[in-house]
C-alpha cells in the first residue's frame, strides 16, 4: 500500500468518525469516538447489530454498528421505554443508515458517489462484522452514561482514487446537511 493509499483510507476513517459524532449529536448525545486496537470486545448486555455497505467509483466501505439496547431506547425518537423489540431493531438499522448516509454526503464533496445498500440486522452472541478481502479495518467505540456503541469500518480504495489530492471545499454541487434538492 502506498502512502497515498494510506492517506485515502485515513480520510475515509476521519469522515466516518466525524459522521458518527454528528449523528449522535443530532440526537442529543455528546460522545467521544475512540479507535480500538484488535478484535471487537464482547459485552454481555442486550444489543443490536447492523451491517451496511456502500460502494462505487473504486471506493467500498462496510459499517458495522453494535449498540446497547438501553442506548437504542435513549436515541429512539419515540422517547419512551415502551418501544417494541422490532422498533428497536429498525432503529438500529436506521442509525447505521444515517451514519453511512452522512459519509456518502461527505464523499460527494470529494466528487465520489457511492451507492448505499440496505442495512442488515444480526443477532446472536459474539457477533462481529465480516470485512471483505483486501479491506482495511478500523474499530471504534463510543461510551456514554446511557450505553455503548461498537463500530467497525472496513474500507477498500482502488489505486489511483486520490482523495488525498482533492480539496472537498472546492465542490459547489454538494448539498449541506439538512438541505433539500428540488428537481
Amino acid at each position: 500500500m502506498t502512502l497515498n493509499d494510506v492517506e485515502d483510507h485515513q480520510i475515509l476513517n476521519e469522515m466516518y468518525v466525524h459522521a458518527c459524532r454528528d449523528l449522535l449529536s443530532a440526537y442529543g448525545l455528546t460522545v467521544s469516538v475512540q479507535e480500538r486496537a484488535g478484535k471487537a470486545t464482547g459485552r454481555l448486555t442486550a444489543s443490536f447489530i447492523s451491517i451496511l455497505s456502500a460502494s462505487g467509483g473504486g471506493i467500498s466501505l462496510s459499517s458495522t454498528l453494535k449498540i446497547d439496547q438501553a442506548l437504542v431506547i435513549r436515541l429512539h425518537p419515540a422517547e419512551s421505554s415502551n418501544i417494541s423489540l422490532p422498533d428497536m431493531a429498525d432503529w438500529c438499522l436506521e442509525l447505521n443508515n444515517q451514519l453511512v448516509g452522512r459519509v456518502k454526503n461527505k464523499l460527494l464533496g470529494y466528487g465520489h458517489a457511492v451507492d448505499v445498500g440496505l442495512p442488515v440486522l444480526l443477532t446472536g452472541t459474539d457477533v462481529s462484522g465480516l470485512a471483505p478481502p483486501d479491506s482495511e479495518v478500523h474499530r471504534y467505540s463510543v461510551e456514554s452514561a446511557e450505553g455503548y456503541i461498537s463500530l467497525t469500518l472496513a474500507t477498500f480504495v482502488a489505486p489511483g482514487i486520490g482523495l488525498h489530492d482533492m480539496d472537498p471545499l472546492m465542490v459547489d454541487d454538494v448539498l449541506l446537511e439538512g438541505q433539500v434538492a428540488l428537481f
